[in-house]
């Protein structure tokens, strides 16, 4: 059996490839030699030379669609890298040459990556949004795979989106509902918060908690994420009462009150949720808001502001 070659020999022969090519042929069999040289950096995690290869690679590239691919390549060693300046540099890189003319497969690539990175950063809104557009035409499977997007999808859109929105873009979207029957947990996590069944939901919710403790991108957030799920758990079953007792809201949960009344005084005091308990008689009490009263004082602010600017602007012209 043939013995593998190392990488400093299999470096050597893969640069007199270029130099012959430089030697004997054109810029395209130069580039796909490069890009053989990078690769072989990359594999052996010499990712800095694979970058500044990858980089060299990009004048010798001809159209918008194979730069894109150079940067593809580049995004996935800034990635493993966890590198975020970087990364985000070159997806910046990426929507500028998308902008000049790319086209509808790498724009549907290119929504994957940055919702990655918006995974990374914390801005789960826009993350769900990118994701939503992806989950129909996903091909980015170099960096992750469908089945992981289909959950970060589902969990992002339970946080973001409306329940009617949620069950119309998620729970009924044919990709999600392929994927669901293969993942029983999160399954179960979405329909029961749909189905209002907050028993089903907080026993699936602590598996939940822990796939997120092992999450490659989530892990970091994780004490975040639960507690933007619990805003949104508890926020949807009192929207349907005037009053509840903490009793019955602490069945509904399957906990005890003492919990229900921990986690809803650390969410009211920090203005999380809308609503008040009277601890005497063991009552919340729903306040619910109110759009037209919110748009009025609103109004107030700004015309008070724009007053106090017209004022100050009349003071300086009288000088």
């Amino acid at each position: 059996m043939e013995q593998e070659k190392t990488f400093e020999e299999q470096l050597e022969a893969v640069e007199n490839k270029i130099k012959d090519c430089q030697e004997n042929l054109g810029d395209v069999e130069v580039r796909d030699a490069m890009l053989e040289k990078a690769s072989l950096q990359q594999k052996y995690n010499k990712f800095e030379d694979a970058i500044k290869t990858y980089i060299e690679t990009l004048p010798k590239s001809v159209g918008i669609g194979k730069k894109m691919d150079v940067h593809f390549l580049i995004l996935q060693i800034y990635l493993k890298q966890r590198n975020l300046e970087k990364y985000k540099d070159h997806l910046n890189q990426q929507q500028t040459l998308l902008d000049q003319g790319g086209d509808w497969e790498r724009k549907n690539r290119l929504k994957v990556y940055e919702g990655i990175y918006c995974l990374m950063i914390r801005d789960i809104t826009k993350a769900c949004k990118l994701f939503l557009d992806s989950v129909a035409t996903f091909n980015s499977s170099e960096i992750i795979s469908y089945n992981e997007i289909v959950s970060y999808t589902v969990l992002s859109s339970i946080i973001c989106l409306d329940r009617q929105t949620l069950k119309k873009k998620v729970h009924q979207n044919p990709e999600v509902v392929g994927v669901l029957r293969e993942n029983q947990v999160l399954k179960s996590f979405l329909e029961s918060f749909l189905q209002c069944d907050y028993k089903t939901l907080f026993q699936t919710f602590a598996i939940v908690n822990e796939n997120l403790s092992q999450d490659q991108y989530l892990s970091i957030h994780r004490k975040y994420l639960i507690r933007e799920f619990r805003v949104v758990f508890y926020s949807q079953f009192l929207e349907s009462y005037k009053t509840v007792t903490l009793n019955n809201m602490a069945k509904a949960f399957g906990v005890s009150v003492q919990f229900i009344d921990r986690e809803l005084s650390e969410l009211i005091s920090s203005r999380r949720i809308n609503c008040k308990i009277d601890k005497v008689a063991g009552i919340i009490e729903s306040s619910r808001a109110d759009d037209r009263n919110q748009l009025y004082n609103n109004l107030i602010k700004q015309g008070d502001y724009l007053l106090n600017r017209v004022q100050k602007l009349s003071r300086l012209t009288d000088l």
